[in-house]
């Protein structure tokens, strides 16, 4: 499959350096050429100094093929956790999405070594274009991200971006596929396949150590603003805890995973009652003062019988919601006790 790029728009004050890259990359009105294609074709330069990847290359994501005909410079993310992928590959972005305002370096403590003496620009949805043009960017990466084809298409005309992977939900793309297409979009495939491995063989370790997770139920609600509310299957939260040998309760399995993130009445909340829930704040109030400000999640089952699991680290529900080659250890570390704990 292949994609074309409005051309229409003007382009937004781009270096003329990224307006030859992207030439390189799309004629106006014309598909994205694939590596090797063409007389024209640069040949490829080898191996890249980033390990592993040779340019140019083409990735795929759900608005077609990428093309990326350089090493990757300066990279600027705008996915929600993308940032975390490219620190953990070595590449300190430009600019990232601050998502969370109490991240004064606009990352989690777990991905704050990572940046060096580094603090990279700060952005928001809705991007403002302008201020993204200015990054001189010659990449972006934007791909644990709603997947808008306006906003994507307008990316485009500043530098190569790389965006929601085709067939992936909507901000839930699956650690393993986020990492290894960014990995491949910056020329280091081989790193990203060693992440992806690294991680899957310590979420194995912690369920190996915890034989009495195998086949036990879990809940993952968030609190806020005096609501409740429950994640399913399809939310990469679950798919973390899963990992370690918990298997979604009845009632998130009845939810499905056509949605990420399912709102619970005060009267169904109980509904979601499960071998262990773990409780997510957006409020950094201490366990009794979060249950008093929610009584339906009080009235749990698990929460009257102690298999109520709530950080007292903020990081740790930070780092389970960012859910990232650098923040699945740090989730992983600050949960495990927990959940031994309550399950008894």
């Amino acid at each position: 499959m292949t994609t074309t790029i409005d051309r229409e728009r003007p382009l937004r004050r781009i270096p003329l350096r990224r307006r030859r890259l992207l030439s390189a990359g799309a004629a106006l009105g014309s598909s994205l050429v694939l590596a090797g294609c063409g007389d024209d074709e640069p040949a490829p330069a080898g191996p890249s100094r980033s390990g592993g990847g040779a340019f140019p290359l083409t990735v795929e994501d759900k608005f077609g093929e990428v093309r990326i005909t350089e090493r990757p410079e300066r990279v600027l993310s705008l996915g929600r956790t993308d940032h975390d992928v490219l620190l953990a590959l070595g590449v300190v972005p430009v600019g990232l999405w601050q998502f969370i305002p109490t991240m004064k370096r606009g990352v989690g403590s777990w991905a704050e070594p990572s940046l060096g003496g580094r603090t990279p620009s700060f952005l928001k949805p809705p991007f403002d274009f302008e201020q993204v043009a200015s990054l001189d960017p010659d990449l972006i990466v934007n791909v644990q991200s709603g997947g808008d084809e306006t906003e994507y298409r307008t990316l485009t005309d500043i530098a190569p971006t790389v965006g929601l992977p085709g067939g992936a939900a909507a901000n839930s793309v699956p650690w393993r596929e986020s990492t290894r297409l960014i990995a491949r979009a910056v020329g280091r495939e081989a790193k990203g396949d060693e992440l992806v491995a690294g991680t899957e063989s310590l979420l194995k370790a912690a369920a190996d150590r915890n034989p009495g997770f195998a086949g036990k139920t879990v809940s993952i609600l968030l609190a806020f603003g005096g609501k409740a509310g429950v994640y399913t299957t399809g939310d990469t939260r679950m798919q973390i805890v899963t990992a370690l040998g918990l298997k979604p309760s009845p009632y998130v399995t009845e939810l499905g995973d056509d949605k990420y993130f399912v709102e619970l009445s005060a009267e169904n909340t109980g509904d979601a009652d499960a071998d262990v829930v773990i409780l997510l704040s957006q409020q950094q109030l201490p366990l009794a003062a979060t249950l008093k400000q929610y009584p339906q999640v009080a009235e749990m089952k698990a929460a009257r019988e102690g298999r109520l699991v709530f950080p007292a680290d903020p990081s740790v529900g930070l780092a389970l919601s960012s859910a990232s080659v650098l923040s699945i250890p740090y989730a992983v570390k600050g949960l495990e006790p927990l959940l031994r704990e309550a399950l008894g």
